[in-house]
């Protein structure tokens, strides 16, 4: 999904919601956020977010509306997925979400790019070098210093033991200094 889909699709979601009386606030992350918001990729395959209410019943019925936009729309079954959800459970979550846009029913909030950098870095992943470069020139971030002192910022230290080799690695790739 390119920007203008992402854009469409939530619009699709955001009036489901409406059709259904049913107010819903996510978070933005992934690949959706990097299109979106740093504008460093053309297209994401889907669109990661954390719902945010703790209701069960308000999260079936969001997770209800995905599906019957996903049927609706013929996308994927997994178009727009929580999965991410497992590791924000983790670490923590952002500390200060902005508004980007309402559709309809649908408030989306992005996280600050600091606990995006963050949780890149703590993954470790080699794809991810791409998104942590553009993130770290955006704030800007230069040095190994630097990026350790945002991870600990965000990563407790009883998860970031978990993975320490793998961010170190990150670290180490995308920061020559």
């Amino acid at each position: 999904m390119d920007r203008s889909q992402i854009e469409r699709n939530l619009g699709f979601l955001g009036q489901k919601l409406a059709e259904m009386q049913i107010k819903a606030t996510i978070i933005l992350m992934g690949g959706a956020l990097m299109v979106t918001q740093m504008g460093n990729r053309k297209s994401t395959q889907d669109i990661d977010v954390v719902i945010a209410t703790n209701d069960r019943g308000t999260y079936q019925a969001i997770q209800q509306a995905i599906a019957l936009v996903a049927r609706e729309k013929r996308l994927p079954p997994t178009w727009l997925n929580d999965d991410v959800t497992i590791v924000v459970d983790q670490v923590g979550k952002p500390k200060a979400p902005q508004h980007w846009r309402t559709f309809a029913n649908l408030a989306v909030y992005v996280p600050e790019l600091e606990y995006i950098l963050a949780l890149k870095l703590f993954a470790g992943r080699p794809q991810d070098d791409r998104d942590i470069q553009a993130i770290a020139q955006r704030l800007p971030v230069h040095t190994k210093a630097q990026a350790w002192s945002i991870v600990n910022g965000y990563i407790p230290p009883t998860q970031l033991r978990l993975r320490s080799g793998y961010t170190t690695q990150a670290i180490d790739r995308c920061f020559p200094n």
